[in-house]
């Protein structure tokens, strides 16, 4: 497994433990067709819109996944990227600054 695998694997845990009620996502699976950046995770999340691009510690996104990111929040919707515990962390925060404990 790669290590954005690892990554991965406990981000979709908390995803998971959120519950559909709450958080809604995918991951979509470009295989050459579709736009190219789109985040490894799509997500809306208590009603608002989320890019997640999946790092590896030390990594950042690449030129065109941080373009698609700064489309996203120019939508009106909500980008971030970073490691697990990094992802964890700021959807944890969101949540509960808007009274969702987690």
């Amino acid at each position: 497994m790669t290590p954005e695998g690892v990554e991965k694997q406990d981000i979709d845990k908390f995803l998971k433990k959120l519950g559909p009620g709450l958080c809604w996502s995918f991951k979509p699976y470009m295989a050459g067709m579709g736009k190219s950046g789109v985040p490894d995770y799509c997500l809306c999340l208590n009603g608002c819109f989320w890019g997640i691009e999946v790092k590896r510690s030390g990594k950042a996104p690449t030129i065109i996944q941080a373009r698609r990111m700064l489309e996203i929040t120019r939508a009106g919707g909500h980008a971030v990227a970073g490691t697990a515990d990094v992802v964890i962390q700021e959807l944890t925060d969101w949540l509960a600054a808007r009274g969702v404990v987690v």
